[in-house]
């Protein structure tokens, strides 16, 4: 099964620079690379370059500053309500979907890689920017867009403002947890967050609610009516969320037939998977993948 493992890995392709020029096309006017990518209008690229329901998995690492509009996602299983004037951080290796978007959403964004241990943020981590921490990363921005087209370019000089941005962003995060520990989160939100982690780590796999109660040390009706309370849905919709997630990221990036997808996310057998794929989404795995 790890030689299994090995080789899926090896199969799924990542959302890579390269792609993302495929889904840009010539006439994008943003800055996309072999080592970087950016953009100070998401909506320049048209509407196929932000999906709803399609999840992608990030190579590099990718800030994103909201411009406008508003749109839900999941980031790692990480449910994020963005909105403008919020400031998005999502590491290399996550897997993001929009959920849910208006049509006016819009994002700055850029990627990174190679940068600092110190400066890299470990999970997904949005901000709530006031005016002078917005105005600031304005700043950033427009400095690096300066920088990226200046010829030639130089990846020392983006990589040092990319650091120096995300050096910021730790100051503003440690300000945010230091206001948190004045009103510290709910025992319930806090189950929630570690309910989620445990779902974005095992769900491939683990398929019922007792292994993730006893995880977290409660009772699976306990978890399951604070996980309902605090999300609006059960400790099973977001076990079946991941699920489905993993499955179309297969089904999109790879070339693995249905029964190894099946038999990767623990299910018994390939007619089983299918069914539960079709009455989640709507499409057999066979549409889903011709409709690519």
């Amino acid at each position: 099964m790890n030689e299994f493992r090995e080789y899926m890995a090896k199969k799924i392709e990542n959302l890579t620079l390269r792609a993302v020029e495929h889904l840009a096309g010539d006439d994008h006017g943003e800055y996309v690379g072999d080592d970087l990518f950016m953009a100070m209008s998401a909506r320049k690229f048209g509407k196929q370059f932000l999906l709803k329901g399609q999840p992608y998995r990030v190579d590099d690492g990718r800030v994103m500053r909201v411009l406008s509009g508003h749109a839900h996602s999941i980031i790692n299983m990480e449910p994020h309500d963005l909105q403008a004037s919020m400031l998005l951080v999502v590491p290399a290796d996550s897997v993001f979907e929009i959920e849910e978007m208006d049509d006016e959403f819009d994002i700055q964004t850029f990627s990174y890689r190679e940068l600092p241990k110190e400066a890299l943020f470990k999970e997904s981590t949005a901000f709530h920017l006031d005016v002078d921490d917005w105005l600031l990363t304005d700043e950033y921005f427009h400095l690096l867009w300066h920088t990226v087209n200046r010829q030639p370019l130089s990846l020392p000089s983006v990589r040092a403002l990319q650091t120096a941005l995300l050096s910021e962003l730790h100051l503003i995060h440690n300000k945010e947890n230091a206001e948190k520990k004045r009103h510290p989160i709910s025992r319930k939100k806090d189950i929630f967050h570690r309910f989620t982690v445990l779902v974005n780590e095992y769900a491939a796999r683990e398929h019922v609610i007792a292994f993730y109660a006893d995880r977290l040390c409660l009772t699976p009706n306990h978890l399951g009516a604070v996980i309902r309370e605090v999300s609006g849905q059960t400790v099973m919709q977001w076990i079946h969320r991941h699920i489905i997630q993993q499955a179309k990221l297969q089904l999109k990036y790879s070339d693995l037939p249905v029964w190894q997808i099946a038999e990767s996310l623990n299910f018994p057998n390939p007619s089983f998977f299918s069914k539960f794929f079709k009455r989640e989404t709507g499409m057999r795995p066979a549409e889903f993948r011709a409709n690519k």
